[in-house]
């Protein structure tokens, strides 16, 4: 029992990353971004192209976040930046990252000829370390660690920084921001760029602990973030903290105590489960209806 809550903490962890992503577009910009899935994959293949020219590990993660969030960025400048002024609607504006998500799911799909690609992991720390009757494979101890260390970063910097604070402001009122002197647009382009560094190393820790990367491996992980945001409650960072590690470990026992081939669906129902007793999430606020 021990042994796979230590697999699912580790998973969780990850899971947390995805549903921070998402969480720092939503908590700027009221935007379930479809575009975020492709984050996820362009952060990872700048990472493992890096690892292919012989850049040390670490250059090669950071350089992969850096491609992640600019990508972000490029994308909100280009397409929503634009929708925005115009005062396109919520739906509309949803439907042109669908497409934009396509766009970019295409380009990867043609440089990779469709290939699902070996993610080198003997460049990650393997081997296993003891702890008392527990065996804890480096790697997974490698990823846990790597995304506490980003959770961590990121609350010390929303909660300690002026940049930090200035964004929590946006995410309450941009209106209010502005009165305070805030320049809102550069915060919603800081969000926006965290969002990709976050989704390319959410997408690394993925790659390691499955050895592949594929154009579609951001498709799953879409999914998987959302569900993470919805359970511990759209908009909350804790919310996505507590629901990627909840989702993590539930998955993690289903697959060791139930059946391999039913994790997901025994998450998802868990999930259900969760909502009808609380229809906002976890740490969720309710919200009045806008019309």
């Amino acid at each position: 029992m021990l042994q796979q809550t230590i697999n699912g903490l580790a998973l969780g962890a990850t899971y947390a990353l995805l549903g921070l992503g998402v969480t720092m577009i939503w908590g700027v910009l009221r935007l379930l971004n479809f575009a975020y899935g492709q984050f996820i994959v362009w952060g990872a293949f700048a990472t493992l192209v890096c690892i292919e020219w012989g850049l040390p590990t670490w250059l090669a993660v950071v350089l992969g976040m850096l491609v992640g969030g600019t990508v972000a960025v490029i994308v909100d400048v280009s397409v929503l930046r634009y929708m925005r002024s115009r005062n396109s609607s919520e739906f509309a504006m949803v439907v042109a990252t669908i497409g934009v998500s396509y766009i970019l799911s295409t380009i990867v799909q043609a440089r990779t000829s469709s290939q699902i690609r070996a993610f080198p992991i003997q460049r990650f720390p393997s081997g296993q370390i003891h702890l008392g009757s527990v065996d804890i494979p480096s790697l997974q101890l490698t990823t846990f660690s790597i995304s506490i260390f980003v959770m961590v970063v990121l609350g010390l910097w929303l909660g300690r920084t002026r940049m930090g604070r200035a964004t929590r402001t946006v995410a309450y009122s941009a209106t209010t921001a502005e009165l305070l002197g805030v320049r809102s647009q550069a915060i919603f382009a800081l969000a926006v760029f965290l969002s990709g560094a976050l989704a390319a190393v959410a997408g690394v820790a993925i790659a390691a602990i499955t050895s592949t990367l594929s154009y579609s491996t951001g498709d799953q992980l879409l999914v998987i973030a959302f569900s993470v945001i919805v359970l511990g409650g759209i908009g909350s960072v804790k919310g996505a903290v507590v629901g990627g590690i909840v989702l993590g470990l539930v998955q993690t026992w289903a697959s060791a105590y139930i059946s391999n081939s039913f994790s997901q669906t025994v998450a998802y129902l868990v999930i259900l489960l969760i909502l009808v007793a609380r229809p906002s999430g976890l740490f969720g606020v309710a919200e009045e209806n806008r019309v």
